[in-house]
């Protein structure tokens, strides 16, 4: 494998050649609209394509249609499912999310998107950093038999257990809850919920989680605002009590010097050069939602990594448009939810503490004793406020069900198609035998119904799926300098396990190799 000197020989001619002065533009219109590389989205493969580039001496610039969001110790800097904003949510004029009463808000370029498609609610992150703002920092890897059975045979799980989950998890800065935390009061449901699973027979493990465990402390202790201990999660920690993007690799990269960041620019259109290369049509937004202008940007080498929903939408629509008429016809495909369910169950006889803290304390494994292979892990509700209720995130193992995207020529849209509510019926029986099983050997405890009226997925996959889109470092067949990057490389389901971790070892292992062989 080439050194890392010998790569920045292949910097001044190879694919990843030809560094240009660095710049930064103003407010307004960009003073400079061509990269070397220009890379899309800031979540988790966005960031490890941002930083692996710039440390590799690549002039390098990430477009990222949200916006970045500050930290306060004091101030709710976010919305919340209680403190409904308009800033919590990308254009919308009625809030949209679970647990959120349908209220008009002030459309703006909030920080979670809810697209609404055929039964099915898809809901992603706007937001400089990505998902890691607003997910729960789980950070599970898939076990073996899970991994071998969904991803293609050149990517070796011994390969990624001994080389790239260590470096996503380092990476991204996650560990276990430490046992001060676990024995506080607003982890008391915590506690209760690996109680009940050990009555069951189950063994809990703890879960990595990318939470700052000095930030909860300095909550419990009255120092700053609460946020984490209080449930906060789905729209942010405005304390910095996750350690999202914005805390780790986003930063790493923009220290090489190499790397520049545009917030509010929001990629509409992409197409390939006549004379190699892409063109991106380019939105400027202002904080407020107005449209500031509308650039070309252009560059040799294109980093596709603007989360599933948004990467399809341009991949697709591209190809339709003739933009990329090299596509591959698979892009679009392999759609799933990652098998995702949520379960509810009352306790009478316990309490569940005055709050429910935000970070997964734990998590189980089962590959075999329901419908199909499950992960549960411990969750939580911002709203319980010593409700006795106790909240299950399931992961199921779905080899089968799955949509696709497709362009609609009247509207111009790209829309998912192909899904129904049929094909969530096996991971809710999943769900629905797991909890029976709990409930069995607890005393006292009831189910309890959702009664969110759309089915919905905040963990969207698939749809430009490594090894048959893509080769196994992201390379797009039939665009040469193409490259994707997020969790539409996943076959439409992780394996048993949350997205962050599998999209960062993916792309740290793809940029590994990008970097290299020199593109």
């Amino acid at each position: 494998m080439p050194s890392r000197r010998r790569f920045a020989g292949l910097c001044s001619g190879g694919a990843l050649g030809a560094l240009s002065a660095l710049t930064s533009g103003p407010a307004g219109a960009a003073t400079r609209t061509h990269f070397r590389a220009i890379v899309v989205g800031s979540g988790f493969g966005g960031s490890v394509a941002a930083l692996r580039l710039g440390e590799a001496g690549v002039d390098t610039l990430v477009l990222e249609r949200g916006q970045e969001w500050p930290v306060s110790p004091a101030r709710a800097v976010f919305g919340s499912q209680e403190r409904v904003r308009g800033s919590m949510f990308w254009f919308r004029s009625v809030a949209r999310w679970p647990g959120v009463l349908p209220v008009p808000v002030r459309p703006q370029p909030g920080l979670a998107e809810v697209s609404e498609q055929p039964h099915l609610d898809i809901l992603c992150a706007a937001a400089v950093g990505g998902g890691s703002v607003m997910y729960t920092g789980a950070t599970v890897a898939p076990p073996r038999s899970c991994f071998e059975s969904l991803y293609p045979a050149g990517l070796s799980y011994d390969e990624f257990a001994a080389r790239w989950f260590p470096r996503a998890v380092a990476g991204l800065g996650a560990s276990v809850m430490p046992p001060d935390i676990y024995a506080s009061p607003p982890f008391t449901h915590s506690r209760l919920w690996d109680r009940q699973m050990r009555r069951a027979g189950h063994a809990p493990s703890p879960a990595l989680s990318s939470f700052d465990w000095d930030v909860l402390r300095a909550e419990l202790r009255g120092a700053v605002r609460p946020s984490a201990i209080a449930g906060e999660t789905d729209f942010g920690c405005s304390d910095g009590a996750k350690k999202s993007l914005t805390r780790s690799y986003l930063p790493r990269a923009l220290a090489t010097g190499r790397v520049r960041l545009r917030p509010l620019h929001e990629v509409r259109a992409v197409r390939r050069r006549r004379r190699g290369g892409y063109a991106l049509e380019v939105r400027r937004l202002d904080p407020s939602g107005a449209v500031a202008g509308t650039d070309e940007y252009t560059c040799d080498l294109l980093f596709l990594c603007a989360g599933t929903l948004n990467t399809n939408r341009l991949l697709v629509a591209a190809r339709e448009r003739g933009g990329l008429p090299g596509l591959p016809a698979a892009v679009g495909t392999g759609f799933g939810t990652n098998g995702d369910q949520i379960g509810v169950r009352s306790t009478l006889l316990d309490r569940t503490g005055p709050s429910q803290g935000a970070p997964c304390a734990s998590t189980w494994f089962s590959p075999g004793a329901y419908e199909q292979p499950a992960r549960v892990e411990s969750w939580q509700w911002l709203g319980a406020h010593g409700l006795p209720l106790l909240f299950t995130l399931l992961l199921t193992v779905d080899h089968d069900h799955r949509g696709r995207f497709v362009h609609d020529r009247g509207s111009g849209s790209v829309r998912l198609a192909d899904w129904g509510p049929a094909k969530q019926l096996p991971s809710a029986r999943t769900l629905a035998q797991y909890q029976a099983d709990v409930l069995s050997a607890n005393p006292g405890l009831v189910t309890v119904a959702l009664d969110y009226p759309f089915p919905f997925t905040a963990h969207p996959l698939g749809g430009c799926v490594i090894g048959r889109c893509t080769d196994l470092e992201g390379r797009v067949e039939g665009s040469p300098g193409l490259y994707v990057l997020d969790g539409s490389l996943i076959p439409g389901n992780v394996g048993g396990a949350n997205p962050s971790l599998m999209i960062t070892a993916l792309a740290e292992r793809a940029m590994a190799r990008i970097v290299a062989a020199g593109g």
